[in-house]
């Protein structure tokens, strides 16, 4: 009985948690980029979607659905480069950037993996998996390059910063739609299509802002 009670309150914190950050996410991109309001809505989306793609992982022991495994872990690894560019002075901040590469890279062998499987099995996920591992791989290279830099302006700490974010925002629509996508009667790589469409979207529309942003980052 405790048991069952423990379990809704995660599914309720998981819930709350995933929608609240949704909705500061949209309050970050729609402020002034670097101000006080727009720090406050991107620690509130990330503090949210933490917790919701940990609770997510514990769901998925006992109901494993590989490509939203992927998805969650994924979050994470957006969340944690995103912070990470931008307070490059945090101790063992290198350390942990090294450590999300190697986390995207272990995603990236469990997707070649399960995903060569489900292709084969016929399991109507199309190309799904081809799209995941090639996004994933551009951002490994992104990381690779990034890691091999000396110096690195704020300018490019901020647009690091923004990529990142997109790539988190698109998980919070794209990791429940491919968790409901038998209910919603969605093809998964529709899913997977038209929400990596909002990686360079959101990006580019913060663009034009990155260098007004870089003025008030204490990086």
């Amino acid at each position: 009985m405790a048991a069952s009670a423990i379990d809704q309150l995660v599914h309720l914190a998981h819930l709350v948690l995933g929608f609240g950050a949704g909705a500061a996410a949209i309050v970050a991109l729609a402020v002034s980029k670097g101000g006080r309001v727009h720090r406050w809505a991107g620690w509130t989306f990330t503090g949210g979607m933490t917790v919701a793609a940990i609770t997510a992982w514990i769901f998925m022991i006992a109901r494993p659905l590989p490509l939203a495994m992927f998805e969650a872990t994924v979050a994470l690894y957006a969340l944690g480069t995103a912070v990470l560019a931008l307070n490059p002075r945090w101790r063992w901040a290198r350390a942990g950037e090294v450590a999300l590469l190697g986390v995207l890279l272990l995603v990236m062998l469990a997707v070649a993996v399960v995903g060569g499987r489900l292709m084969l099995a016929g399991a109507g996920v199309g190309p799904a998996p081809l799209v995941l591992f090639a996004v994933f791989a551009y951002f490994a290279v992104l990381d690779v390059r990034w890691l091999r830099r000396a110096a690195i302006p704020k300018v490019d700490r901020v647009r690091r910063h923004a990529l990142r974010m997109a790539l988190a925002v698109s998980e919070t629509v794209r990791a429940p739609l491919i968790t409901f996508a038998d209910d919603l009667g969605l093809p998964v790589p529709a899913i997977v299509f038209g929400t990596f469409a909002l990686v360079p979207l959101i990006y580019f529309a913060f663009a034009p802002q990155a260098r007004k942003a870089a003025a008030v980052v204490r990086a």
